[in-house]
């Protein structure tokens, strides 16, 4: 075997052992065309949310759908139980749908708040109220709408690095696992390896 043949097969090899230890991550189901992000996967989307958006507070996958997340604002608490509802893929950004499963919680150590609170509860239904959502998040009745730059998580590039211009995909959070659906045929040719083992911070020794 010479040396080119060599350099082929280990390289071969390597990227295997690449894609079995990021299936623990990530599991492509081509049969139905999804894309599953496992719970080691979104609790790390979780962990870089807290760090990069100083109003969420906590953030973690319900025991059954969706994801709770307490958001702080002006003495203000709410804790949001959601469901990513859809995503579109654009070339520098991409933008999505979460949908409310409950009402949300309000809560405050202020009294002056707490009043607040109670007046939005009897007059607004329980809806949140504008200044407490995230800066270039927006909520419309259940659903909140919200654009993420591509550049801002090295995850979310890898993933959707193969995927065309304006694809829209439907997504869903069922016991901790993230599942993205759509026309596109996922695989591992359709991401940025490399870039992902960096992302997800994979221990290869």
């Amino acid at each position: 075997m010479n040396v080119f043949k060599q350099l082929k097969t280990k390289f071969q090899e390597s990227g295997k052992l690449a894609q079995k230890l990021l299936s623990e991550y990530i599991i492509f189901v081509r049969e139905s065309k999804q894309l599953v992000l496992t719970q080691k996967t979104v609790l790390l989307l979780c962990q870089q949310a807290i760090n990069r958006v100083e109003q969420i507070k906590s953030l973690e996958p319900d025991s059954e759908e969706g994801l709770i997340a307490t958001i702080e604002a002006n003495q203000v608490k709410a804790e949001l139980h959601f469901t990513p509802e859809t995503i579109t893929v654009h070339q520098d950004y991409i933008e999505g749908e979460l949908r409310l499963l409950n009402p949300p919680k309000f809560s405050s150590e202020s009294l002056i708040y707490r009043y607040l609170i109670a007046g939005w509860q009897t007059f607004l239904g329980g809806k949140i109220p504008n200044g407490v959502v995230p800066e270039g998040v927006r909520l419309e009745k259940d659903i909140i709408y919200y654009k993420l730059t591509r550049n801002q998580s090295d995850l979310v590039d890898a993933l959707f690095s193969g995927v065309e211009n304006d694809s829209n995909l439907s997504t869903s959070l069922v016991q901790g696992n993230l599942i993205i659906s759509g026309a596109v045929v996922f695989n591992w040719n359709n991401i940025k390896i490399q870039k992902l083992i960096q992302a997800l911070q994979v221990n290869f020794k």
